[in-house]
């Protein structure tokens, strides 16, 4: 007989993990399936930061926020430590007209509750004195924190496997049955290790969502959004928070297909400093590109001088999923019931695995859901339901 489920996750990244550990808490029995391994997706092709500042006041800084909160509260229950630290964010501003800018950031996001503050060369530099010294200021956001994606993705499946969590892996999903000749509700998922009777499928498959949904005879508007990141050698003690250059937020808000550059820096609990960041769509091409490992270099060294003595130790690319209006795909799928996405995070993805896994255990059950939950239902975009091709 075929093994049941009250729900099946598709994806094993950040988002899959949360949505199964929240799912498995809510009491439900919950299986998730992974054509690879757990996090051997983006979720470890990835940096770790969780921001706020970078969010437009209204949903999706309350998205944001209530996800910052559910991950200081992951931090103290789950037994495995994912490296959670609230090191707070430095927004830099090269320039005078970039410094307008952040300090009209900081002022909106204390308009919204958020601690911010404005900062001048001198007290920049006083926060991380190995910055270049002609930079014009920025703004300190003491909140934002930072997680280890790949362990976090681990911790939350560990916890949810002591809850009865099934976690399949090296096993594809092949079909999403569904009832009335495929154009009905859902009544199992199809994997190559067998078919799994349920009648609720999470699609949390990040940047190959729109392939996963097709199968339920959904068509997503979610791209695959390529982005590198660069490894130094350990540096302990060259910056003091993560950094981000002002244009950060204007390649995420971009469409443009080329590719993009910001300056991010972030420091692991290693000592090692992971450099970004890059946009651009490529396809599902996760190769590393010279040409852009050379760009995200050379941004790194006007921000961050002494890189340019520091070797780096290795690189790599993710996929990221990308969606048009730039806020995650969270909800029921009302043309086919029983489908939830949980996807289109683009970048925010780890900032936002909580309050996605969250707000998808909240409809399975039926609980009450947060104003801002209506923002991004998935169905604000035509989605097509029929007969899966």
């Amino acid at each position: 007989m075929s093994p049941t489920a009250d729900v099946v996750v598709i994806g094993g990244g950040i988002v899959g993990a949360s949505c199964a550990y929240y799912l498995s808490a809510a009491g439900l029995k919950v299986h998730l399936v992974e054509r690879r391994f757990p996090a051997s997706g983006t979720s470890r092709a990835c940096d770790g930061l969780v921001l706020a500042w970078d969010k437009a006041p209204g949903a999706a800084l309350a998205l944001s926020l209530a996800s910052a909160a559910l991950w200081a509260e992951l931090a103290g229950v789950l037994d495995d430590d994912f490296e959670y630290a609230r090191t707070g964010t430095i927004l830099l501003a090269e320039k005078e007209e970039d410094l307008v800018d952040a300090r009209a950031r900081v002022t909106a996001m204390r308009a919204a509750g958020v601690p911010a503050e404005a900062l001048d060369t001198a007290s920049l530099r006083s926060l991380e004195p190995k910055l270049a010294p002609d930079l014009a200021g920025g703004g300190w956001f003491p909140e934002d924190a930072q997680v280890d994606a790949r362990r976090a993705t681990l911790a939350l499946l560990s916890e949810a496997r002591c809850r009865g969590l099934t976690l399949q892996a090296n096993a594809e999903v092949m079909a999403v049955r569904r009832a009335g000749h495929g154009a009905g509700a859902v009544m199992g998922a199809i994997t190559t290790q067998g078919e799994i009777a349920t009648e609720r499928v999470v699609c949390a498959a990040g940047a190959w969502s729109s392939q996963v949904a097709r199968l339920a005879g959904v068509e997503l508007p979610i791209r695959p959004r390529k982005g590198h990141i660069l490894v130094t050698r350990k540096a302990p003690g060259l910056i003091r928070h993560p950094l981000l250059e002002g244009g950060y937020t204007a390649t995420v808000h971009s469409a443009a297909e080329d590719v993009q550059v910001a300056f991010v820096a972030e420091m692991t609990a290693g000592g090692t400093l992971l450099l970004g960041s890059s946009r651009q769509f490529a396809g599902f091409d996760r190769s590393v590109a010279l040409e852009v490992v050379q760009a995200i270099a050379a941004r790194a060294v006007r921000f961050l001088p002494s890189l340019a003595h520091g070797p780096i130790i290795r690189s790599y690319a993710g996929l990221r999923p990308w969606s048009p209006d730039h806020l995650p795909l969270i909800g029921p799928v009302a043309a086919v019931p029983g489908l939830l996405l949980a996807t289109g995070h683009e970048g925010a993805g780890i900032g936002l695995a909580p309050i996605s896994g969250r707000l998808i255990a909240d409809y399975a059950v039926g609980a009450e859901l947060p104003p801002f939950a209506a923002t991004i239902q998935p169905d604000r975009f035509p989605l097509v339901g029929g007969t899966p091709g």
